[in-house]
């Protein structure tokens, strides 16, 4: 990591601590399941659009990147301020598929619905997130693409709702995985969250998996949505053996 980026990294986690203080408490368990070495994949459910990264970042021991999206971004100033923080702590930018049409405004969106801008977003995102898991990084991913809570856009109505995850973090996996010649730990991580006046958040880590522990890329994004909306308390674990349709699962007792 650079000089730049570090201090950059530092400043961040900083901040999260000053935006903490006060407004939300937090509360973790399973710190022990993230390596203190090497490239992690954490695949966490998005329920808050601040408290979220908030959380992580206070939280985790290890330095951490996210892969974030701007395409929320009305404001073409604001969103070039945040394309260079983002570029100076090294997150990963995405552009969501289905935000061009439903949220973007103004020339930029007809700059994005041009042919292939979506696609060429979407790929320096994946090359950015396998750069970092290959140079053995933390890695942040929320598959669902929208919080519960946003005061921008979100298609979530209902506190406890979880949207289906998106595979995208498998293929950053299997990607860093075929570079590396060695296999990656994907951590899943839930969030529940309670508010009496300020919030609390917990964050809830499970045990890693690996990409060979299971049939396919399908599968495993299926297991981490189950895995993360226990981790979450929105269901429990017999629930998820039972609506995975088989036996024990990777992780299942983390």
């Amino acid at each position: 990591m650079s000089p730049i980026s570090r201090m950059a990294s530092v400043a961040t986690r900083l901040g999260a601590r000053a935006l903490a203080a006060g407004r939300v408490a937090i509360a973790v368990t399973g710190l022990e399941h993230i390596p203190a070495a090497g490239p992690v994949l954490l695949v966490a459910r998005h329920y808050h659009y601040v408290f979220d990264g908030v959380a992580l970042l206070v939280s985790i021991p290890r330095p951490i990147h996210m892969l974030v999206t701007l395409d929320w971004v009305r404001n073409d100033y604001a969103r070039r301020l945040l394309r260079l923080a983002t570029g100076m702590v090294r997150w990963p930018v995405v552009l969501r598929s289905d935000a061009g049409p439903t949220r973007v405004t103004g020339a930029w969106r007809e700059k994005l619905m041009r042919a292939g801008a979506v696609r060429r977003h979407q790929r320096s995102a994946l090359d950015d997130s396998v750069a970092l898991l290959t140079e053995g990084r933390v890695l942040v991913v929320f598959p669902e693409g929208y919080p519960n809570i946003d005061r921008h856009y979100t298609p979530k109505t209902k506190p406890e709702e979880i949207l289906p995850f998106k595979g995208g973090f498998a293929a950053i996996a299997a990607t860093a995985e075929r570079r590396l010649g060695s296999p990656i730990a994907i951590v899943p991580c839930g969030f529940s969250y309670t508010r009496n006046g300020s919030w609390t958040a917990r964050l809830n880590i499970g045990r890693a998996v690996y990409l060979k522990e299971f049939g396919s890329r399908e599968m495993v994004v299926r297991y981490m949505e189950r895995r993360v909306a226990e981790l979450s308390r929105l269901v429990t674990g017999d629930q998820g053996l039972l609506a995975a349709g088989q036996g024990a699962i990777p992780g299942s007792g983390g």
